[in-house]
C-alpha cells in the first residue's frame, strides 16, 4: 500500500498534498482494517493492530507498541520531526469495534462500496476515520517531513477504555499543539463533549427464610432506598446545566440480587452510569453517593441497619472536556475544514469519547472531528459512510497539520 511521489515542484505545498490524498488509497487501507475485525466484547484487535503497523511503518512512520492486556496492544506511531512527534498535532483513534450483530445485507466484514459508499462493521467507528489520518500523514511528510504527527490507536475504547486509562497511567511526556479525535461527527468540529463513569454499587445484607423476613435484612429493599437517592440527585442536577453540555446524569442500567423467591436477599449490585461534566470527580462522586445512600438505607430501617452495608467501585472513567470555541487550534480546524469543502461549523456531543483523557493528560485543546454520523450510522446493520467524507476527513487532517505546524509553533 506504498505510495510514492515525486517531490513539490511548482504547485503550492498545500496543493501538492491535496493532490496526493487519494480516494482509492483510504478505500484500500479502510477496507483491510475492516476486514481485521475487532469485536469488543469478543475478540482481540491484534489483526487491526498488526495492518495499522504495517501502514504506519511503510509511510516512514516509528511505530512503538504498549501490551495493555494479552493480545491487546495500543499503537503509538511518531512521525516527522524529530520523530518524537513533539511539537505536532496528536490524532486518537482506537482499534476495537463494537459486535457487528443481526440485520446487515452482506458479511460485515466484507467492506462493500456502494453508491459511494463505505459499508462494513468499523467504517464509520472507525476504521474509515484511521485510514483517512493514515493517508493524510503520508502525504504531509512526504512533502514536509520536518512537520512532527503523532498517531495514538487504543484498544478496548468500545468498553473499559483500558487503552486509554493505560497511556494515561505511563505518564507520557509528548508536548503537543493539540488532539483530533478522529470519531465519526460528520465533520463538524466538536468542541466540548460530556465523560461518562460507571459506578458499582454493592449492598450487603442477611438472608433469612421468606416466611420469617423480620430475621434478614433484604439487600434488595435497601437498594429501593439507593434507586431514591439517584433519583433526587438526578432531579438536582437538571437544576445546574452547563450552558455548553447540559446536565449531567444518572441511569442505573442493571440490578441483580438475591437467591431465590423464598430466600430474603443477603446482596444486591446495582450497575451505575453517571455521565459527568469536565471537572467532575468520579471518586467524589462515588464516595457522596455511598454516604447519602447509606444515611437513606439505616433510616428506612433502623432495626436491620447494622446488618446492611454499601460499598461501591469506579469501574471505567472516561473524562469530559472543553475546548474554548475561539481557540487557535479550534480556528485551525475550521479553516481546514473549509478548505477541504466542509462547512466548518463546530458544536458540542453528550456523548463521551477518548479526547479527555488527552486534554487532561497533556493539557492540550482537544476536538473531535471526523468522518460519518455517530447517530445514524456508527453501531448499527449495514454501518456505512460517504466516501467523499473519508477523502474531505483526510484533506483536512493533512491542512491541519501544516496550518497548525506553521502558525501555531510561531
Amino acid at each position: 500500500m506504498t505510495q510514492t511521489y515525486p517531490s513539490p515542484t511548482a504547485a503550492t505545498t498545500e496543493d501538492w498534498v491535496l493532490e496526493r490524498i487519494d480516494a482509492d488509497w483510504i478505500l484500500a487501507l479502510a477496507d483491510e482494517l475492516i476486514r481485521a475485525r475487532g469485536e469488543n466484547p469478543g475478540e482481540a484487535e491484534s489483526a487491526t493492530v498488526s495492518s495499522l503497523t504495517g501502514a504506519l511503518t511503510a509511510i516512514g512512520a516509528r511505530v512503538e507498541h504498549d501490551e495493555v492486556m494479552p493480545g491487546r496492544a495500543n499503537v503509538i506511531a511518531h512521525l516527522g520531526g524529530d520523530g518524537t512527534g513533539t511539537g505536532g498535532i496528536m490524532f486518537l483513534g482506537h482499534s476495537d469495534v463494537v459486535p457487528a450483530g443481526a440485520g446487515w445485507t452482506g458479511d460485515p466484514f466484507e467492506p462493500r462500496h456502494v453508491d459511494g459508499r463505505l459499508i462494513g462493521r468499523g467504517a464509520v467507528d472507525m476504521k474509515g476515520g484511521l485510514a483517512a489520518v493514515i493517508v493524510a500523514m503520508s502525504a504531509v511528510h512526504r512533502a514536509c517531513p520536518e512537520v512532527p504527527m503523532t498517531l495514538l490507536v487504543t484498544v478496548d475504547e468500545e468498553c473499559d477504555a483500558a487503552g486509554a486509562r493505560r497511556y494515561v497511567a505511563s505518564k507520557p511526556d509528548g508536548e503537543y499543539l493539540g488532539c483530533v479525535a478522529a470519531e465519526p461527527t460528520g465533520m463538524e468540529i466538536i468542541t466540548a463533549c460530556r465523560g461518562a463513569t460507571n459506578l458499582r454499587v454493592n449492598i450487603s445484607g442477611a438472608s433469612a427464610h421468606a416466611g420469617n423476613p423480620d430475621d434478614g435484612a433484604s439487600a434488595i429493599l435497601a437498594a429501593g432506598e439507593v434507586l431514591r437517592v439517584i433519583e433526587t440527585d438526578d432531579r438536582a442536577l437538571r437544576e445546574t446545566p452547563d450552558p455548553l453540555l447540559g446536565r449531567a446524569s444518572w441511569n442505573v442500567g442493571m440490578i441483580s440480587g438475591g437467591h431465590g423467591t423464598s430466600i430474603v436477599a443477603d446482596r444486591c449490585e446495582l450497575a451505575i452510569d453517571r455521565r459527568t461534566l469536565p471537572g467532575e470527580d468520579p471518586e467524589q462522586i462515588l464516595s457522596s453517593l455511598l454516604a447519602s445512600a447509606t444515611k437513606a438505607v439505616h433510616s428506612a430501617d433502623r432495626a436491620r441497619s447494622g446488618r446492611l452495608s454499601l460499598t461501591g467501585a469506579v469501574e471505567m472513567v472516561m473524562p469530559g472536556f472543553k475546548t474554548d470555541p475561539a481557540d487557535p487550534f479550534v480556528l485551525t480546524c475550521r479553516e481546514a475544514v473549509r478548505s477541504a469543502g466542509g462547512l466548518g461549523r463546530t458544536g458540542t456531543w453528550s456523548a463521551a469519547c477518548e479526547g479527555g483523557f488527552m486534554s487532561q493528560v497533556h493539557g492540550i485543546p482537544t476536538v473531535v472531528l471526523g468522518p460519518g454520523d455517530v447517530n445514524n450510522q456508527a453501531h448499527q446493520p449495514d454501518e456505512q459512510v460517504e466516501i467523499s467524507e473519508l477523502l474531505m476527513a483526510s484533506k483536512t487532517y493533512a491542512l491541519l497539520a501544516l496550518r497548525c505546524t506553521d502558525r501555531l509553533r510561531g
